[in-house]
């Protein structure tokens, strides 16, 4: 398995408008609520995409092996957006 282990600046960067799963996030403060792009610090990266269903349906193939994920949205989400995934 190619494990690369990213941090947001370098996700936002590479991935700028996209979709992308995580594997094994690390959090500031985990056990804390609210948006988890404030608290991301680093993850291995595992997919990414401009349409949040192709990625939906893809993270079934790469998610295994890993306690956890996460999907986050690298670009402007307006405040009364919400997504479902």
């Amino acid at each position: 398995m190619n494990e690369k282990v990213l941090t947001i600046a370098q996700i936002k960067e590479l991935y700028p408008n996209q979709w992308v799963l995580l594997g094994n996030p690390e959090l500031k403060k985990p056990e804390s609520n609210g948006n988890i792009l404030n608290r991301l610090v680093k993850g291995t990266f595992l997919f990414a995409s401009k349409d949040k269903r192709e990625l939906a349906y893809k993270a079934k193939d790469v998610v295994g092996g890993y306690d956890e994920t996460a999907c986050i949205y690298t670009g402007y989400i307006p405040k009364k957006r919400i997504f479902l995934l």
